[in-house]
């Protein structure tokens, strides 16, 4: 009866924080207060490096169900023009005085043009010192591609398998564009021979999953050694996504037990770093680590987002849009958004969820306030909802309390999910009608060679 009262707490808890998460995000994510950018205009460049350079490839040969990225359908033509495109707006940006530690590049699908990619890696290494590269890959690459040519340029590689079960795998639509869980297994095998750090992107909280199918998924993972293994609950999202996910997703009470069956199948050779990632504990330590930690993010490409100081940036979501902008001299930013004060610190809470340690002291010396000045309702909830233990000043996370992190962490998605959902509509801000209407003649063109843009 107890383990019964503890767990009906819980679900409770998370649902109410659900909600919360939902009526927040709609709030503090809102791009109402979006402000356009002139063409040409250059906003401050920051003394210090900005931890990552995101770069967006938007271009897949089918498109995921579940997947709200922006992304098209490949046309090799709109392809290449669009990383000559990038190629040179990476090239202005470091031109600026920008400056970066580490990379990463995410899709869609960002090895659909090999030789195209290669050569952006190449650029960024002879213009750049930063000390990693971090890649998004497909399974299939690995059979149909050259992995080999990306030794020495891709540090790290996130394959999203998202899952070995052949019947999850036809319901999302990865079957017929993947092949079956034990060909994916095989793909996996050779990019381990390849690539120094590779990580599997895997899911949860499909509606035909349990405990036991959750860990028996996580055991063929586990045989192929890789050195990280991310599980992201599926995430069901707040807005047009919403449907298209919700019809795989099972119950959210269910996703507690999924995640002790994640943790307990994890257990013994993998060390988890976030609720959501898990690095091996064997061999030599893993030294590319996930890339998400609350750093400072700079993107470019369509599509992409930026986030450092008290700024948000929006890239443009219109392919033909961006590559005239950036042929044009223009900046690849077409939005920023002013992010409040309470938005970063719930963002900053969010981490330290994930790390399972609210350090009351770090916590002052960065914000000039304790966790209870600036999150009495949280701290409030959190304890409540038997999330923290203290200790001495600070709350280490218990089990449920990396629950919690794991779901504000979706939440996080979800919020990312809204954002791309309302950027796709902003005015393309740069053009006049005569340009407006002569770009929406591209994009129709765009949409008839290959697919519709998502």
């Amino acid at each position: 009866m107890k383990n019964y009262l503890s767990n009906s707490r819980l679900n409770l808890a998370t649902n109410s924080l659900d909600w919360v998460m939902g009526h927040t995000i709609k709030q503090s994510l809102s791009l109402k207060d979006a402000v356009p950018l002139d063409g040409i205009q250059q906003l401050a460049v920051p003394e210090k490096p900005i931890e990552t350079l995101y770069i967006h490839i938007p271009f897949c040969h089918t498109l995921c169900r579940f997947c709200s990225f922006h992304k098209i359908k490949f046309n090799e033509g709109v392809a290449k023009t669009y990383f000559k495109a990038l190629r040179q707006e990476i090239r202005t940006v470091i031109a600026q005085g920008y400056r970066f530690n580490r990379v990463y590049i995410g899709g869609g699908t960002t090895t659909i043009l090999e030789d195209e990619l290669i050569k952006t890696i190449e650029l960024i290494k002879s213009i750049t010192t930063i000390r990693e590269v971090s890649c998004e890959s497909d399974p299939i690459y690995f059979k149909e591609g050259n992995p080999h040519l990306l030794k020495g340029l891709v540090d790290r590689m996130s394959i999203g398998v998202q899952s070995f079960d052949d019947k999850i795998l036809k319901a999302s639509g990865r079957f017929e564009k993947f092949g079956s869980g034990l060909q994916q297994a095989e793909y996996v095998s050779r990019a381990i021979e390849v690539i120094p750090t590779v990580n599997l992107d895997m899911m949860y909280g499909f509606k035909m999953q349990t405990p036991e199918t959750v860990a028996n998924d996580l055991a063929q993972t586990i045989r192929l050694s890789p050195d990280q293994i991310t599980t992201y609950p599926l995430t069901v999202g707040i807005g047009q996504n919403r449907k298209k996910a919700g019809c795989l997703a099972g119950q959210p009470e269910e996703l507690w037990p999924q995640f002790l069956a994640v943790k307990e199948a994890l257990a013994e050779r993998y060390i988890m770093e976030f609720p959501w990632t898990f690095s091996r504990n064997f061999g030599q330590p893993v030294e590319n680590k996930y890339v998400l930690d609350g750093e400072d993010c700079f993107g470019v490409g369509s599509g992409a987002f930026g986030r450092f100081g008290e700024q948000f940036r929006i890239s443009s979501f219109d392919i033909p849009d961006y590559i005239e902008r950036i042929q044009s001299n223009q900046t690849g930013t077409s939005y920023t958004k002013p992010l409040d004060n309470k938005a970063l610190l719930q963002h900053h809470l969010m981490m330290m969820m994930g790390h399972g340690l609210l350090d009351n002291a770090q916590f002052k010396a960065h914000t000039g306030k304790t966790l209870w000045q600036a999150f009495p309702l949280e701290m409030s909830y959190l304890i409540s909802a038997g999330a923290l233990n203290k200790q001495g000043s600070n709350y280490v996370t218990t089990p449920a309390g990396q629950f919690i992190g794991l779901k504000m962490f979706s939440g996080f998605l979800a919020g990312m999910d809204f954002l791309r959902e309302q950027a796709r509509e902003l005015p393309l801000s740069m053009k006049s009608d005569s340009e407006a209407s002569a770009n929406n003649s591209i994009a129709n063109e765009t949409k008839t060679d290959s697919g519709i843009i998502v």
